[in-house]
């Protein structure tokens, strides 16, 4: 019973879909942006026919929801030193850089935890490689989303996320939100996304970094298509509540936002790491070890604060 009252507390109540089956589909649809990707080129326990008594309980629910919960999997003493170099760094939307790991060896010894690492492999099927942090400590307020469209077609949801939590997370922070077994889903494609985005969309860049957020202009289409196929699908949405040292992981083609937080600014302490199969990435060739021997991927990409 322990560990059931842990998941539910880290879950929090399902959250209504503020969405109706009888309203009007709109005009971009998500099948016009999504596709189901050959089974063979998919993650074994994405497929069709496994034997499920077979499998772990972190496989099962992988397979059922698209998430595995770790109620305190992260002892203090892992992740406080992160936390402390954090707290250093004293601007809450983190990092510039998506890659600041490369420069900040606190960061690499928790996004790579090796029992975490260990949990990746057992739900994905190969060992993962860390590509990618995120390190705000506000709510993205990022709109219904899968992850894997913004990764090159081929990788097929060899790429999972996990989600660190470095404090209490209050409701009123704006948690991250998900909808159960969104993952079977079709995968969204980049290319298909930004075919109905306009070249001024497509051509402007942030100012700071030169980058073009064009997943950020095409949410305009992107929510109310999925809003339509969430109150189609009928499964409400569940706010991860947790508590410090409770990790998330989730699938790359889960649906998910960072809600819109009831106080502006509240603090949501959290690390956010991406990962993909060691295998799957042909496109990220330089990579390191760490001293444990977890890998992840070396970028030219200068630091900025």
């Amino acid at each position: 019973m322990g560990l059931i009252n842990s998941i539910g507390r880290m879950l929090g109540r399902p959250s209504k879909v503020n969405a109706s089956p009888a309203m009007t589909p709109p005009a971009i649809q998500f099948a016009d942006f999504s596709e189901f990707p050959p089974e063979e080129l998919i993650p074994e326990l994405d497929r069709a026919g496994v034997d499920e008594t077979a499998l772990t309980p972190a496989q099962l629910e992988w397979r059922r929801d698209g998430v595995v919960t770790l109620p305190g999997f992260l002892p203090d003493e892992v992740t406080q030193p992160y936390i402390d170099r954090r707290i250093a760094h004293a601007k809450p939307p983190g990092w510039l850089i998506a890659t600041p790991y490369m420069y900040i060896p606190e960061m690499r010894d928790l996004a790579l935890y090796p029992p975490l690492m260990a949990k990746l492999k057992e739900v994905i099927g190969e060992e993962m490689m860390l590509h990618l942090c995120l390190t705000g400590w506000l709510s993205s307020q990022r709109g219904w989303h899968q992850d894997d469209y913004l990764n090159p077609s081929f990788v097929n949801s060899w790429y999972t996320a996990v989600w660190i939590s470095l404090g209490d997370i209050h409701p009123d922070s704006g948690p991250f939100e998900y909808i159960p077994g969104s993952h079977r889903w079709p995968l969204m494609r980049g290319e298909k996304v930004r075919q109905f985005l306009t070249e001024e969309e497509l051509g402007r860049r942030a100012a700071k970094t030169g980058i073009n957020h064009w997943e950020k202009y095409a949410e305009r289409f992107i929510d109310p298509a999925i809003d339509y196929e969430i109150a189609k699908f009928g499964r409400p949405s569940v706010k991860f509540l947790a508590k410090r040292g409770d990790v998330l992981i989730w699938h790359g083609r889960l649906i998910h936002r960072g809600s819109m937080p009831n106080v502006p600014g509240m603090e949501r302490r959290s690390l956010i790491a991406h990962y993909s199969g060691v295998n799957h990435r042909p496109d990220m060739p330089v990579r390191a070890q760490d001293q444990n021997g977890e890998t992840y991927a070396v970028f030219d990409t200068p630091m900025v604060d």
